[in-house]
């Protein structure tokens, strides 16, 4: 029974004396978690940003064709009504 206590209390000692470094890796592992979290989170925004301006810049091209289109159909048929050349 008396070595059980001493076990049991050596086992407590080493516990305690270990528990602030597992708190340290805790602390280590959870503010690597934070970092990556961030780096991962601002890499996403800029992928989302730059998919966007890429779709812009479609929808801009694709609507100066149209107008240019609109132009051009005008023009044509301004001149086949009135007979200008």
């Amino acid at each position: 029974m008396k070595t059980r206590k001493i076990s049991l209390m050596a086992l407590t000692l080493a516990l305690v004396s270990l528990s602030p470094l597992a708190h340290a890796s805790l602390k280590s592992g959870a503010h690597q978690f934070k970092t990556d979290a961030k780096t991962a989170g601002r890499e996403t925004g800029h992928a989302v940003r730059d998919g966007v301006h890429a779709v812009g810049h479609g929808v801009k091209s694709a609507g100066h064709a149209v107008a240019d289109a609109t132009k051009h159909g005008y023009h044509a048929t301004k001149k086949f009504v009135t007979g200008h050349s």
